[in-house]
């Protein structure tokens, strides 16, 4: 039995020990990881500055604030900035509104109408298109509901007098879905009505369901905005002001029929038989709102 003179351990009869050549080959290791340890702590300082406040700065700067500011402003002025991008990209959009033709063609009506109403009629259906007759059909349908609501306030503020208050939402929803549809049923009538009897008694001037869908939605064009001011007069609770409201209610049919009146003429080339067209449009709308009315 022998044993190795360096380390020790013992070894076999021709057995020759290896730890001289190991220690050999874990020397080269040993220095390469210290190297690299070395290395490290070089790369955990940068001009003196603890690695992490390093990364924590830009340019002499702490990230959170860095983060804060955009050129220079603080974070506050930035959504300032955008505050005011925004305000102007609503103006730029009600601009391109005012721009667009069908909008413009019925602020042009409404103006028309405070100064020349006859004439502003007239342009209205000289120069027609679809999309201003359905935008007035569409109005009609924002004042119908805009009315119900009112109706039912003027009817919660009676109960408060003692009158008694009883809301059914079916019937409160469908009177207002029967009101649209009927409407827009009206509308419909009266200017196909006309389009047929006017191109059938004048030969040399013929007329577009364009002409004749605006000239129909004239008697909204006035009605809408009257009765709107009647319905607030409603509200009030004395009777004195429901018969203001009346009268308005009165006017506005009135003033819508004259003024459908004007636009017809406007398309037409023979005024003795204005009243015969007028007329058996009138006539046959008040027939299919019946028809209507009687289905919803």
């Amino acid at each position: 039995m022998k044993y190795c003179t360096n380390c020790g351990r013992q070894l076999a009869d021709d057995e020759v020990c290896t730890c001289r050549q190991q220690a050999q080959t874990q020397a080269p290791n040993q220095t390469q990881d210290n190297a690299q340890a070395d290395n490290a702590a070089q790369q955990a300082q940068f001009n003196g500055q603890p690695q992490g406040n390093a990364q924590a700065q830009f340019n002499g700067q702490p990230q959170g604030n860095e983060q804060a500011q955009f050129n220079g402003q603080p974070q506050g002025n930035a959504q300032s900035q955008a505050f005011d991008n925004f305000t102007q990209q609503v103006s730029a959009a009600g601009q391109q509104l005012q721009n667009d033709k069908n909008v413009a063609s019925i602020i042009t009506l409404y103006k028309g109408l405070i100064k020349k109403p006859a004439q502003a009629a007239a342009d209205f259906v000289k120069n027609a298109n679809m999309a201003s007759g359905f935008i007035f059909i569409g109005l009609f349908a924002i004042v119908e509901v805009v009315l119900s609501v009112v109706y039912l306030l003027s009817s919660v503020i009676g109960s408060i007098g003692g009158f008694g208050f009883s809301f059914y939402p079916a019937s409160f929803f469908e009177g207002i879905f029967s009101g649209i549809v009927g409407e827009a049923v009206r509308v419909l009538i009266l200017a196909a009505v006309i389009l047929v009897v006017l191109n059938a008694v004048q030969k040399n001037k013929k007329a577009t369901f364009a002409q004749t869908l605006s000239a129909a939605c004239l008697y909204d064009a006035v009605y809408l905005p009257i009765i709107l001011v009647a319905a607030i007069i409603d509200i009030i609770p004395f009777q004195f002001f429901g018969n203001v409201s009346s009268w308005l209610h009165t006017f506005a049919g009135v003033v819508g029929y004259v003024s459908i009146f004007f636009g017809v003429r406007a398309i037409e080339e023979d005024d003795n038989k204005l009243p015969l067209v007028c007329g058996l449009a009138f006539l046959a709308t008040a027939i299919g709102s019946t028809i209507v009315n009687a289905i919803f």
